[in-house]
């Protein structure tokens, strides 16, 4: 059970985006005893095990579902990294909101020619 637990902590982890120091870290633990638990080397107390479930932000009954051990291994872990792909997406969106910007601008700027023409029509 302690090796299950482990791994569900690892996967939890990896998921979260998050690596061994910063979850040891927030619960006050040395990193090698983080790591061993993930390696299911030592027990968790169950003060770390609530711990570890408020830092990767899940309900401590999650650790104990084994039926998802396997099933998330194929997901991506999340990442505040940005990709190439959408720093193109962003340039291609600002690009497009300054075309509507400079659009807007000339209309703005017949509009006040073509009032400025009539007013002078009138005088």
């Amino acid at each position: 059970m302690i090796n299950r637990v482990g791994e569900k902590i690892r996967q939890l982890r990896v998921l979260a985006g998050l690596s061994q120091e910063n979850i040891a870290e927030e619960i006050g633990m040395s990193h090698g005893n983080f790591g061993k638990i993930e390696r299911g080397e030592i027990d968790i107390n169950t003060h770390h095990l609530f711990a570890v479930a408020k830092a990767l932000k899940v309900d401590v009954t999650e650790l104990f579902d084994f039926n998802t051990i396997g099933a998330t291994k194929d997901i991506k872990p999340k990442s505040n990294a940005i990709n190439k792909s959408d720093i193109e997406q962003l340039y291609n969106t600002i690009f497009a909101i300054n075309k509507t910007l400079e659009n807007i601008q000339l209309q703005i700027n017949n509009c006040t020619i073509y009032s400025d023409k009539k007013s002078t029509k009138k005088k």
